[in-house]
C-alpha cells in the first residue's frame, strides 16, 4: 500500500468477498460495517502517503470491545442491540495508525467459557476455542488480516493454536483497556491475531514501540514441558520436541527449564482470582438479568462467591513468589518454548477447550506468542507457545520472527 501497488479499497473488497463466501459456514462475525469500511478505505486511498503502519488493513474487533457505531453485545442477550457510541481506546489507537474497522467478531458470552456460534474454519465440526473465537477464525479463514483478542485465562493463545494463526498476548497492562468489558481486571490483557509474526511488529509500531529485528545471534531457549506435560496430546508433545530439535540444529541454545513444583498450585490461584473478580465485574448483570446468564457463567460466579479472603490472599502470595522464580529464569534464557494448548482443536462446538497451558502465564502477566507449526493426527493445526519476560514484548516478537524463519 505504501507504494500504491495495493489499494485499501481492493483489500476491503477481497475480505468482504471472502466473508460472503464463507461466513455462512464459519460464523465468525457478530456485525459487519461494509459501507463504513469502504468509505474509510476510499479516504485512505486518496491520501498521498500512509497515515501509519496499519494503513488500509481491515480489522476484526472482538465483541467485548466498544465501537462507536456497531453494537457491542458481549456475546449476551442482555446487550443484543447495545451501541456504546464511542470507540474503545485500543480501537482508536489502531484507527489512528490507519486500520479499518471491518466489523465485530464473535466472542463467547462475556469472554467466558460459554461457547459462541463460531466454527473452526479448518474443520467445521471442531471448536475454534474461546473466548476470542470470531477474531481467530476470521484471520485463519482470510476474512481479515488482523483481529483483536483478550485473554483472562487462555482466550488468545488457545484460539490462535486451534485455528493455526499467530497469536500475541501482551504483558499485562501493556495497552489501555478503556472501553473493553472486564472479566477479571487484574488478569485481562489485550492481544491480537495475525498470520505472520512480522505483522505483530506493525501492531506494536502502531502503539509507538520500535520492534527489534530478529536476533543476529541464535536465541537461548528454555524448553518448558510444564508440570502438566503428560496431559498434552501425544502428537503435540512430539511436535514440541521436534521444534526444539530443529531450533537447536539452526543454532539456538535449547536447554531444559523445569517448572518449580510449587507452581502446581498456580492453576487454582489463577482460577480463584479470576472467578472472584468476575463476581465484581458482573454484579449488575447477575442482579438484574440472572435468567439471561448461561449455566456455565452462573457456575463460575458461584465458584467466585466461595473464594474466601484468605484464599484470595494466598493466591496473590503464590503469584508473587512465582514471579521471583521466573525473574531468575531470564538470566539464562531469552524465552521459553512450551505448549500453547493440549493439542488439536477438539471435536464438537459445546466446549472451547482447556486453557490449562495458558492460565499460569496469564496469572504472571508475561507476554506470550502462539506460532503454528505442523498439524496433528486429524489434520488440524498444532502450535508452539513462546513466553518472554515482563515488558519484553518486542524482544519476544523478534524471537518469534527468528523461530518462524527457522521452522518454515
Amino acid at each position: 500500500m505504501a507504494d500504491k501497488r495495493l489499494k485499501a479499497r481492493d483489500l476491503v473488497e477481497a475480505c468482504l468477498d471472502r466473508i460472503e463466501a464463507r461466513e455462512g459456514e464459519v460464523h465468525a462475525w457478530e456485525a459487519l460495517d461494509p459501507e463504513g469500511a469502504r468509505k474509510r478505505a476510499d479516504q485512505l486511498d486518496r491520501r498521498s502517503r500512509p497515515i501509519g503502519p496499519l494503513h488500509g488493513l481491515p480489522l476484526a474487533v472482538k465483541d467485548i470491545i466498544a465501537t462507536r457505531t456497531l453494537p457491542t453485545t458481549c456475546g449476551s442477550p442482555i446487550y443484543r442491540d447495545h451501541v456504546v457510541g464511542q470507540d474503545a481506546a485500543c480501537v482508536t489507537q489502531l484507527v489512528k495508525a490507519g486500520a479499518i474497522v471491518l466489523g465485530k467478531s464473535v466472542t463467547t458470552e462475556f469472554a467466558g467459557a460459554h461457547a459462541g456460534k463460531t466454527h473452526n474454519p479448518h474443520n467445521l465440526r471442531h471448536t475454534p476455542a474461546g473466548s476470542s473465537s470470531g477474531s481467530a477464525a476470521a484471520v485463519a479463514d482470510f476474512m481479515a488480516p488482523v483481529g483483536y483478542g483478550t485473554q483472562t485465562a487462555g482466550s488468545v493463545i488457545r484460539p490462535g493454536a486451534f485455528n493455526g494463526v499467530v497469536a500475541y498476548k501482551g504483558t499485562y497492562g501493556w495497552a489501555d483497556l478503556s472501553g473493553v468489558k472486564p472479566y477479571a481486571k487484574s488478569l485481562d490483557t489485550l492481544g491480537f491475531f495475525v498470520r505472520e509474526a512480522n505483522d505483530l511488529a506493525l501492531i506494536r509500531a502502531a502503539y509507538g514501540h520500535a520492534p527489534a529485528d530478529p536476533p543476529r545471534r541464535a536465541p537461548r531457549i528454555g524448553l518448558c514441558r510444564t508440570l502438566w506435560w503428560e496431559q498434552a496430546d501425544r502428537d503435540n508433545r512430539k511436535n514440541i520436541e521436534t521444534a526444539a530439535r530443529s531450533l537447536r540444529a539452526a543454532g539456538a541454545r535449547v536447554r531444559e527449564w523445569e517448572m518449580p513444583e510449587s507452581w502446581q498450585a498456580l492453576m487454582t490461584a489463577q482460577n480463584r482470582i479470576m472467578t472472584k473478580e468476575a463476581t465484581q465485574s458482573y454484579g449488575v448483570e447477575r442482579a438484574r438479568f440472572p435468567h439471561l446468564l448461561s449455566p456455565s457463567l452462573t457456575q463460575s460466579l458461584e465458584v467466585g462467591d466461595s473464594v474466601t479472603r484468605a484464599q484470595l490472599a494466598d493466591a496473590k502470595k503464590r503469584k508473587r513468589r512465582a514471579l521471583k522464580d521466573l525473574a531468575e529464569t531470564w538470566e539464562r534464557f531469552d524465552f521459553l518454548l512450551t505448549p500453547a494448548a493440549k493439542g488439536e482443536a477438539p471435536a464438537g462446538l459445546g466446549s472451547t477447550g482447556d486453557p490449562m497451558f495458558n492460565r499460569i502465564w496469564t496469572l504472571l502477566g508475561t507476554p506470550c506468542i502462539a506460532l503454528p507449526f505442523n498439524t496433528g493426527a486429524f489434520g488440524l493445526p498444532l502450535s508452539l507457545q513462546l513466553v518472554g519476560p515482563l515488558r519484553g514484548d518486542d524482544r519476544l516478537i523478534a524471537g518469534a520472527r527468528w523461530v518462524e524463519q527457522h521452522l518454515s
